[in-house]
């Protein structure tokens, strides 16, 4: 064993108490990083296989994209002051449908593919009774709506029936979830089991209102799911609420003919007095100009272009959400996509699982820079523990500095002394840092935490808080702890460098 390893582990055990309070100082901050990263790693992992798996799918691609604004599965997203965009439909589904099958017969990549049509919805009732008191755990039931094509409920599988079916293609019905279920009965006091019917309010739109028949209750495949509040409904009325109207998605020309009658009357005629003929309203001229039914019904006129302008495009679709038989296929699938798309000229975009539920993954992002910050501050502070504890050691240790200074021991030797000293602490406290951080997670996770309110599923990414250290995480923290501990002895070596001889006696008198 080489002199300086042993005089340093000799220097070691003298200050056995300083060695072991440093020792502990960097085995704490190396579990809790240990720790806090390997929430985080769960979190994000737990959160990518519940969408993937139920909601986005590997790829999701979506219609052109909003001036001002951001599209996920669940809408437009923007910081905008009035009404938030419509989710733009995609031009031309059939187009699409052609592409994706002639990639997938090229590649063999693609395992399922399915149409969405995604809103915001409320629920009410026309039977609630006024006198009912309600129960001050329900909240408002409000959530959002999926529509699905066929294959979207072949690809994602998963729901659990517990009574009932899925909706129709066709007719006005929505499947609820048990909780959403649970809530509505709360809120208002009354069922809504199948067969019963209740009123789906869009929330954007214009809050359009449509009744619904209740036809299956669902729960989750995911009890931990950090998605909240989902119901499924028929793309028709889907479309309602998502204003997929043929107004909304084709520019309509204006008829040929117009009624320009109105502009010839002079600003007296429209707004004259009432004694003017025009607003005659005697007894004798209300009983002449009585109106019939006929007469209120088409008091605007012709409406066939309105009536035509606000119906629902039935081939109109928000999304097509795609599953690869290899999930480490997805950035190149998208790039040849996103390609092809720009060469045929489609206004469509294909984004990866993270953009398609990008408003939950930024709460967890959130939550990834809060602890970051804390960790920046956690290392801070320990690093300058050490330097300070070091250079306290560095001055008591004056006279031992010297004497060996005295006996010929150069500068060299003395940094090499101190280096040892510091990557011996160091790399001894990181070891079990590791083994603290480890046993921790192991026992967190044997606790099987899990949290009920839904604000903080959807902050910490699931309901159950697990704890997945990976081998990357904890080789960076390891490494990243020994250089800084390395880093805090520069300066205090610095200072023992410049201890002479004469220094050190001066000192003792």
């Amino acid at each position: 064993m080489p002199a300086v390893v042993r005089i340093a582990l000799g220097n070691l055990w003298e200050h056995k108490s300083k060695t072991i309070i440093l020792g502990l100082l960097i085995m704490i901050g190396v579990a809790i990083i240990i720790v806090g990263n390997a929430f985080l790693e769960s979190s994000k992992t737990s959160l990518q296989r519940d969408f993937v798996e139920n909601y986005t799918g590997d790829i999701m691609i979506h219609g052109p994209d909003v001036e001002n604004g951001r599209i996920s599965l669940f809408g437009v997203s923007a910081i905008t002051v009035g009404e938030v965009e419509d989710t733009p439909a995609i031009p031309d589904m059939d187009e699409l449908r052609s592409i994706i099958a002639e990639y997938d017969e090229a590649n063999h990549v693609i395992a399922h593919q399915g149409s969405l049509i995604s809103s915001m919805m409320m629920l009410s009732t026309e039977n609630a009774d006024p006198e009912y008191e309600r129960d001050p755990s329900a909240s408002y039931p409000y959530g959002y709506l999926f529509a699905g094509s066929p294959d979207y409920y072949e690809m994602f599988s998963g729901i659990k029936l517990l009574e009932g079916s899925f909706p129709s293609q066709t007719e006005p019905t929505i499947l609820i979830e048990k909780t959403v279920q649970e809530n509505f009965e709360k809120y208002y006091g009354v069922p809504a089991n199948v067969g019963d019917k209740v009123l789906a309010i869009g929330v954007l739109g214009g809050q359009t209102i449509r009744e619904v028949t209740v036809c299956g209750i669902y729960e989750k495949a995911n009890v931990d799911s950090a998605m909240i509040d989902l119901c499924y409904i028929d793309p028709n009325t889907a479309r309602t609420f998502a204003n997929l109207t043929y107004g909304s998605i084709f520019a309509e020309e204006l008829p040929e003919t117009v009624d320009l009658g109105l502009s010839s009357l002079s600003e007296e005629d429209l707004f004259g007095s009432l004694e003017d003929d025009m607003f005659d309203i005697s007894d004798s001229a209300m009983n002449d100009t009585l109106l019939t039914e006929e007469d209120y019904d088409n008091i605007l006129g012709d409406t066939s272009m309105r009536d035509l302008l606000n119906t629902v495009d039935d081939g109109a679709w928000n999304f097509m959400l795609l599953k690869l038989k290899d999930r480490d296929d997805t950035p190149q699938v998208i790039a040849d996509l996103n390609n092809i798309f720009q060469e045929k000229g489609i206004m469509c975009t294909a984004v990866d699982w993270e953009a398609a539920a990008a408003d939950f993954i930024e709460t967890t992002g959130l939550l990834s820079g809060v602890f970051t910050v804390m960790i920046i501050i956690l290392a801070v502070v320990v690093f300058i523990v050490i330097m300070n504890t070091l250079v306290v050691s560095i001055f008591e240790r004056t006279a031992e500095i010297g004497t060996m200074r005295a006996l010929g021991g150069s500068r060299g030797f003395i940094r090499k002394l101190f280096l040892t000293e510091a990557i011996t602490t160091s790399g001894f406290a990181c070891i079990a840092g590791v083994i603290l951080g480890l046993l921790v997670c192991f026992i967190l996770n044997a606790c099987h935490i899990t949290i009920a309110d839904s604000s903080a599923k959807v902050i910490l990414g699931s309901a159950s808080l697990g704890f997945i250290p990976t081998v990357k995480s904890v080789l960076s923290t390891a490494i990243t702890i020994l250089l800084g501990s390395i880093l805090a002895n520069l300066y205090p070596v610095s200072l023992a460098l410049r201890i002479t001889p004469l220094k050190a006696m001066n000192q003792g008198d």
